[in-house]
């Protein structure tokens, strides 16, 4: 009988069986399959000890003991193997299993030939402890958390305890051997053991670690404000540092101070739901929108995404949430309804003037066709007719350049030509048409006859047909309407340019004015006359109120899209001119566009 007290041998290997059982618990827990495999190998290992112990008290040594003990070595050494290549994050060798299941069934064969047992039991040892002594290579070769002294101690306890674990049997007829074997194999798999545990536990924290700074990289970098805020001691525990960029205070600062935060969002226009939630624990996630004021005004829409941070008792101790900087979109939200809002009047003013001139023509064609109409007067309503077709031709003609000053693509063909005979033909035009219309015309003339254009002779026409329609639709009837076109020398520009420069430099400049005596521009409106979407039929129809003996005038005028002004100042642009309006002497508009002249 060995001379081994069984208490002391019983305590070792419950000691050892406890330890796999913490560290299978603790694998568990950790979700790691790395850990799990090992977890299960260092319990068939403490079974394994089990084993020994009861075989060392009943004195026996029997092939059935052999054959139980080197399938829990095998085991064992197969889950730590593959536990060590999940560790590393490595695929493990395709014929492990196969080799393994292969080594199983021989090693079952062992109580029914003695022969096989004598030819494959050494085989079986080497397979077993190269597994092990394989995982403590490993250890040392691949690179991971721990320094170079830890590998080495992590690959010394593995590879002896790889060279231990099938020797015990052998050794059960020596009692010196016996007993210093079984208790360097109980020391080495509880070293071992031990040793696993730092190593996750080192490994955990480094991951933690590493992840923490990645993320608060992340945080620190991003354009989106995070924060941390506790409930209890209601202040900031966390705010990165694109705060600053909202409120002009940096994370620092509100560290010391957190009410700062509150000092930009209004106490009078806040949404207190939103606010609430620093002042209150939240029972769920949620999001809405935040403004941060300074001096009264809204400097920033914020929008805010926000979830409650339990502690262990379920109580919501913080929040935790992300302000996101949305001014740009709210912009471009606003910018969208205007231009929305903007279009429907635009819409309502083209339906309202296509109406009027279809419902004119309607009426005089029925007179006609019912033969109701004298014959001394049709020529007076086919003019009528004509008139109103060239109304709804001007207004196709407006919406159709409009979509090409869109895209660009709107044609001119430039030519020289003479200043005054161009604007002598166009002042012509000009007081036959005010004549029409029941208005006087006042034309004033002083063109240079030296002065040439570089003109599209088409556009030009264009703009003075749109300058001379605007100022009838605004002018009350037998009112006067005042037209001069005069040429400039441009002293300043003259002397603008180098003597040694090749460019062609303008003699100075035409200047085409026309002036109504309508009821002007409203000061606030001045700088908008010449927006795509203007209309100026807000002030006819307060003019009409004032004058409704002009009815009749403003519905034979034409059309008031509120394109023609805009057409006209892209036009007076592509011939490097420029345009302007104001308000003249008498009350009236007064709008006018220059273009160079050379010579």
């Amino acid at each position: 009988m060995y001379l081994i007290p069984s208490y002391s041998m019983l305590s070792a290997t419950a000691t050892t069986l406890v330890l796999s059982i913490i560290f299978l618990i603790l694998s568990h827990q950790s979700g790691k399959t790395y850990m799990r495999l090992w977890g299960i190998s260092w319990l068939i290992y403490s079974a394994m000890f089990l084993v020994d112990f009861l075989n060392l008290q009943l004195q026996a040594f029997a092939i059935y003991y052999i054959m139980l003990r080197q399938m829990a070595a095998l085991a064992g050494s197969h889950l730590f193997i593959l536990g060590t290549h999940h560790f590393f994050q490595r695929k493990p060798w395709k014929g492990l299993l196969w080799t393994t299941l292969l080594s199983a069934l021989l090693i079952l064969l062992y109580p029914a030939s003695a022969f096989l047992q004598t030819l494959v039991i050494i085989p079986n040892i080497i397979y077993c402890s190269g597994m092990l002594i394989i995982s403590g290579c490993m250890f040392i070769s691949y690179s991971w958390t721990q320094n170079l002294p830890e590998k080495i101690l992590a690959s010394f306890f593995i590879i002896v305890w790889g060279i231990f674990i099938n020797h015990f049997g052998f050794t059960l007829k020596h009692t010196a051997l016996a007993i210093s074997t079984y208790f360097i194999g109980l020391f080495t798999v509880n070293v071992l053991i031990l040793f696993l545990i730092i190593i996750y536990f080192k490994k955990t924290r480094f991951l933690d670690t590493r992840q923490a700074s990645r993320f608060r990289l992340l945080v620190e970098n991003s354009s989106d404000s995070m924060f941390l805020y506790d409930y209890k001691k209601q202040e900031f525990e966390y705010v990165s540092p694109a705060i600053s960029e909202l409120i002009g205070v940096t994370d620092k600062q509100l560290y010391e101070m957190p009410d700062r935060f509150f000092d930009y969002v209004n106490t009078v226009k806040k949404s207190k739901d939103v606010v609430g939630i620093f002042s209150r624990p939240i029972a769920k996630p949620g999001k809405g929108v935040l403004c941060l004021y300074k001096n009264g005004i809204i400097k920033k829409w914020t929008e805010i995404h926000y979830l409650p941070i339990r502690d262990n008792t379920g109580t919501v101790s913080a929040i935790e949430g992300i302000l996101r900087d949305i001014t740009e979109r709210k912009k471009m939200e606003e910018n969208l309804k205007a231009a929305q809002k903007a279009k429907k009047e635009f819409l309502e003013d083209i339906s309202h003037e296509i109406k009027t001139p279809v419902t004119l023509i309607q009426g005089y064609t029925e007179s006609l066709l019912d033969k109701v109409v004298p014959v001394e007067s049709t020529d007076t309503y086919l003019k009528m007719i004509n008139s109103k077709a060239m109304m709804l031709t001007t207004l196709v003609d407006d919406l159709a350049q409009s979509s090409d000053f869109t895209s660009q693509s709107l044609e001119y063909r430039f030519y020289e030509q003479s200043a005054k005979e161009v604007f002598d033909e166009l002042l012509n035009q000009c007081e036959f048409q005010i004549s029409q219309s029941g208005r006087k015309a006042i034309i004033e003339s002083a063109v240079s006859s030296d002065a040439i254009l570089i003109i599209d002779p088409y556009r030009i026409q264009q703009v003075v047909s749109n300058l001379i329609s605007n100022s009838i639709r605004h002018t009350p009837i037998g009112k006067e309407i005042q037209v001069s076109c005069r040429t400039y020398l441009n002293e300043d520009l003259l002397h603008s340019v180098p003597d040694d420069d090749d460019c062609t430099i303008p003699e100075g400049e035409v200047v085409f004015t026309v002036s109504d005596r309508g009821d002007g521009i409203p000061e606030k409106d001045l700088a908008r006359v010449f927006e795509r979407n203007f209309s100026g039929g807000r002030r006819i129809a307060s003019g009409a109120n004032r004058h409704p003996e002009n009815i009749q005038g403003f519905a034979s005028g034409p059309s008031n899209s509120g394109l023609g002004l805009f057409i006209s100042k892209e036009i007076v642009i592509q011939h490097s001119g420029r345009m302007g309006a104001k308000n003249n002497q008498y009350g009236g508009a007064e709008i006018f566009f220059v273009i160079p002249y050379y010579i």
